[in-house]
């Protein structure tokens, strides 16, 4: 959904392996998903998190998450 472009100021303090992930991540998701993923990456909020814990926070912080588990209900 997101233009690479877009997301190179939000993925300059990931590692090279991080923004190469993250610039394939892109395609599929929204600016606002890519920015809370890249937060929590970088340690913004005091802990680094993986690339599969930040996607699995950011899922549930843009409201995908909770949207795919009423449908499994």
């Amino acid at each position: 959904m997101v233009k690479v472009a877009s997301i190179k100021n939000i993925i300059k303090d990931l590692t090279p392996r991080q923004q190469k992930t993250m610039r394939s991540h892109a395609r599929h998701h929204t600016l606002k998903h890519m920015r809370s993923m890249a937060r929590l990456m970088s340690g913004a909020n005091g802990r680094k998190r993986t690339f599969a814990q930040a996607h699995t926070i950011a899922m549930r912080n843009v409201g995908k998450w909770v949207d795919l588990q009423h449908q499994l209900h």
